[in-house]
């Protein structure tokens, strides 16, 4: 009896020990408990007038806001508990938007009103927002006009 449990007991340390780095990964997807509101750590950079933020994107524990002057783009990476600044990188260039186009913060702000998930992803191409939420396991793509901030396309 006592090898069969031994026998189990492996194969169920094995398959969590299997588990364990999705678990992590999965965990990392969505903004902990008690983070700001993305619209709010949006506004925080927009007020530093650094350029057209171009994308945002929670990946390993932090937002990555990628933030274009002209042809020069950076990416910071931002708390979002506290919303500090953690690290600043310069990357490659990005599609920006119209200069016409309503701040994200405001276009995030509206989305979040929404309740429809919780935000994961915000990426401007080919002239549109796309925003990724997660709700219940499930993966959910808005596709937002940057003028008028309307769901659709």
């Amino acid at each position: 009896m006592k090898s069969k449990n031994g026998i189990l007991f492996f194969y169920l340390l094995m398959f969590a020990l299997l588990l364990s780095p999705l678990a992590a990964a999965l965990a990392d997807e969505v903004p902990p408990l008690g983070s700001k509101p993305l619209s709010l750590i949006l506004k925080m950079v927009e007020e530093q007038k650094l350029g057209s933020i171009t994308d945002a994107e929670f990946d390993d524990g932090l937002w990555e806001l990628k933030v274009c002057a002209a042809a020069v783009c950076q990416k910071l990476y931002i708390d979002p508990k506290s919303g500090a600044e953690v690290r600043r990188l310069k990357t490659d260039s990005d599609e920006i938007p119209p200069a016409n186009a309503l701040a994200l913060s405001t276009i995030i702000l509206s989305v979040e009103a929404r309740n429809q998930g919780i935000i994961t992803e915000v990426d401007f191409d080919d002239g549109f927002w796309k925003v990724d939420l997660h709700k219940d396991g499930q993966k959910i793509r808005l596709v937002i006009d940057p003028k008028t901030g309307e769901t659709g396309r």
